[in-house]
């Protein structure tokens, strides 16, 4: 099998030859630690690609339609950057800052600030952004020729609205103080995301897209499911909704102890989710026996492998297999390799992955 038909029978709960993997690295410090800065300067499609070779991954995300904190992505205007930071201006308006190395992302001007301002901020020019797709085609048919599954990544109901409009404090607040507020915000970024996701859908080869939406702390959730289900869960299905009418495949991703959200993942009807990472208070265990059956599941190793030894590594990596087993099961990390992963760790990690993936 290619990639992309290894992709395609896991999500539709068909066999698969090996086990489907998905990984690459945490941060653009991470790559450039280990690629080095002149491979760095490359294309994104070459470190892409090169990435996936690397790493024998299955898939390949492409830098739209919001890629914010990871990247500014292509429907971001570039303010300034240099070898070391970078400040870039959302499609409405808000202005980020990258510190390159040590990674380090941040909101650094939100739009609104007072209520009002938000109905002051104009929509997008629609048609610009349209024409930025265009510089995707021939990366995303290069990467399609390759055999890969191609996905694009947005943001979801509660990430969205916060990343675009007001920031993550004032919109915790919000959701206490100003709910129905909230609510609008969310409305407006989700169909935002959704619009640029199907133009891009629209113009180029894709097969899914990866909605990230940390919902918690290793603790529990951000807000109780109640207020999920009153403020985001209705944008999440009508993401999920737009998305599979056009023929794309799914991925929801939060970070954080959402065990008490799950349930509500799973009804929305995304195809999979991650990354059910155990550091975050995930039981995967419980995860693989209460909804295996309903959804696939995505992830498993641990954001905590840059301080592993070579035997934790292997003991983690054969538990999440020995759980999850080789059915309706994508083996993935939850946040990349992390910089500080020693290169011979690297190296015994993929020596681990390449053998559990065919059964060794």
């Amino acid at each position: 099998m290619v990639p992309y038909e290894r992709i395609v029978n896991v999500l539709e709960g068909k066999p698969t030859d090996i086990l489907p993997y998905v990984d690459g690295f945490e941060s653009i410090e991470a790559a450039g630690l280990f690629f080095g800065k002149n491979v760095m300067k490359g294309n994104w499609e070459d470190i892409a690609l090169l990435g996936a070779e690397v790493f024998e991954s299955d898939w390949i995300t492409v830098p739209a339609p919001l890629n914010i904190p990871g990247e500014p992505g292509i429907f971001c205007d570039i303010i300034a950057e240099d070898e070391t930071h970078l400040l870039a201006r959302t499609f409405f308006g808000g202005v980020w800052y990258w510190r390159k190395s040590p990674y380090y992302a941040k909101s650094v001007f939100d739009p609104v600030k007072f209520e009002d301002d938000f109905n002051r901020i104009p929509d997008p020019d629609w048609d610009s952004l349209r024409r930025r797709i265009k510089k995707l085609r021939e990366p995303v048919k290069k990467l399609k020729d390759r055999g890969y599954f191609v996905t694009m990544e947005g943001k979801g109901a509660f990430e969205a609205a916060w990343m675009l409009f007001r920031g993550l404090e004032n919109t915790w607040m919000d959701i206490i103080d100003r709910p129905e507020f909230v609510k609008k915000m969310s409305d407006r970024a989700v169909d935002a995301v959704v619009k640029l996701g199907l133009m891009v859908a629209d113009e180029c080869e894709v097969d899914g897209i990866w909605i990230t939406d940390d919902l918690g702390t290793q603790n529990a959730p951000y807000f109780s499911p109640q207020v999920y289900r009153d403020l985001f869960k209705e944008n999440h299905r009508k993401m999920a909704d737009a998305f599979h009418n056009k023929g794309l495949k799914m991925t929801f991703h939060s970070h954080g102890n959402v065990m008490a959200l799950f349930e509500d993942f799973v009804d929305v009807g995304f195809d999979s989710i991650d990354p059910l990472d155990r550091y975050d208070g995930m039981d995967l265990k419980l995860i693989k026996e209460k909804f295996g059956h309903r959804a696939v599941l995505k992830g498993g190793i641990s954001c905590t492998i840059g301080s592993m030894n070579q035997i934790e590594l292997k003991n983690h990596i054969k538990e999440i297999v020995n759980i999850c087993g080789r059915t309706r099961f994508i083996l993935s990390s939850a946040g990349g390799v992390p910089p500080e992963m020693t290169l011979e760790n690297f190296n015994v990690y993929r020596d681990i992955i390449h053998k559990i993936r065919r059964g060794s």
